[in-house]
């Protein structure tokens, strides 16, 4: 089989469409219609439906996806580790979720210094996105909520953040009763924080009365300001804001205030030169917790 036809049988599972793989792939069209014709000649059997909205994956076409990306990953692998050099170079992608990059700068300032040669490119998303980015191989390691189980994934903890609640400062937090009528601002309704405040309402008799999503940490902070709900954030993140008129930070007690951030990757991830160096810089410049400005009030 090969390697060529999967290359183009995997842009066009992709695309959805063999107009849309061809400009993907800077093919002509019929050249890329001929290849799939011939890939499923010689597999015996349809990889794709055809309709008006263009083409999907038949079960047979779904398994063969499986493989090639199995196929591929290997292959680009393999050609990492003929290339690679002990003095790193090439090109690395980091994925973070909004909270955790703020600790990145000081990790990528000093790892360019060290190897100016390696391009770092950077990936913001939420947990569940970078996760499926790390198992597909989109990004070589992400900073997520952790703990993440999955049996492809190591993890390694970076940081036990200090969860504190983010409330408009016209607003006097006087306990769980405070904000019992609130609405939750949050940016992934599937997210640790809101578990983790669920659970310290739930044990004080209370529930969550209602949620808001936002796509923007910017977004999110401004409702918090004009008295919109409030928010729940790592205190870290808080005391690194440029500015924090209008709002107050609130740490939540001991037995729930701790989230762990972890950097996941890949188990059978090819190790490159430049990543392990990332690692390596990654694990010097561990940062401190940071303690929240505010105390909270017990209910």
């Amino acid at each position: 089989m090969d390697i060529g036809l999967l290359k183009v049988f995997r842009a066009v599972a992709e695309e959805g469409s063999i107009s849309k793989a061809a400009q993907s792939l800077n093919y002509v069209q019929s050249n890329v219609t001929a290849r799939i014709q011939q890939l499923e000649q010689e597999l015996k059997t349809p990889l794709f439906y055809r309709h008006s909205r263009g083409i999907t994956l038949t079960s047979a076409g779904q398994t063969l996806l499986t493989y090639t990306e199995k196929i591929l990953n290997l292959l680009e692998e393999a050609e990492k580790a003929v290339l690679d050099s002990p003095i790193p170079k090439g090109s690395i992608t980091i994925g973070s979720d909004t909270t955790a990059a703020i600790r990145l700068p000081s990790i990528l300032s000093a790892y360019r210094g060290k190897f100016p040669e390696v391009e770092v490119h950077l990936e913001i998303g939420l947990t569940d996105q970078l996760l499926n980015a790390v198992l597909q191989y989109s990004v070589n390691g992400a900073f997520v909520d952790g703990p993440v189980e999955h049996p492809d994934i190591i993890q390694e903890l970076v940081i036990n953040e200090r969860l504190g609640l983010i409330l408009p400062e016209t607003m006097d937090f006087l306990g769980l009763r405070t904000i019992q009528d609130k609405t939750l601002l949050i940016l992934n309704p599937e997210c640790m924080y809101r578990l983790q405040l669920e659970e310290w309402l739930r044990d004080e008799g209370y529930r969550l009365a209602k949620v808001m999503q936002f796509g923007t940490m910017e977004g999110l902070l401004g409702c918090v300001k004009a008295g919109i709900g409030f928010a729940v954030l790592p205190v870290s993140y808080y005391n690194r804001l440029n500015v924090k008129d209008g709002i107050r930070c609130y740490p939540f007690p001991e037995r729930y205030r701790e989230i762990p951030t972890v950097f996941i990757r890949r188990r059978d991830l090819y190790m490159t030169s430049a990543f392990h160096k990332f690692i390596d810089e990654l694990k010097e410049h561990l940062p401190e917790a940071v303690p929240c400005e505010a105390q909270v009030t017990e209910s």
